[in-house]
Formats: C-alpha cells, sequence, structure tokens
C-alpha cells in the first residue's frame, strides 16, 4: 500500500453495506476515501475489497498497515475490539 497521508494518524472508521468497494490510493478522487477515477493515467491503482455483510471497518490512512486497505493499529490507533 502506498504511504496515503503519512500526516492523518487515524484510521477512518465507517459503516458500509454489502458490496465492491475500490480504495483510493493516489489521493487524486473528489469521493475519498473511495476511486472515482481520478488517477487515470497513473500508475496507482486504487484496491478493491468485498464486504459480504454490513459492518464498521476502519480504513487505513496511513499506508504502513498489512491488511489494506484496513488498519491493523501499525499506526499506533488502538482500534476497538
Amino acid at each position: 500500500m502506498n504511504d496515503m497521508n503519512t500526516d492523518a494518524g487515524m484510521p477512518i472508521a465507517i459503516t458500509l453495506e454489502p458490496g465492491i468497494y475500490f480504495r483510493c490510493r493516489c489521493g487524486k478522487s473528489s469521493t475519498l476515501p473511495f476511486c472515482d477515477g481520478g488517477h487515470s493515467g497513473d500508475d496507482v491503482l486504487p484496491l478493491r475489497f468485498e464486504l459480504t455483510e454490513r459492518q464498521k471497518v476502519y480504513l487505513c490512512s496511513c499506508g504502513k498497515t498489512g491488511k489494506a486497505p484496513f488498519c491493523d493499529g501499525q499506526c499506533g490507533v488502538a482500534l476497538p475490539k
């Protein structure tokens, strides 16, 4: 995962419905944290992920996670259990 916003320091907490999502990794999207195709002609492609049930997720915004697009606490933020 590219460094998306190393100054953010906090994951993005959001409740999502079941479906396929594309997490922006280039920072050019006007619909962050999701891709709107603003990366056209760029080498940085969005990260596809799928949810099978409605759930609250924590999307990484620092780029340090090993579980992209989800935060794994590498930024030092303690996530709720």
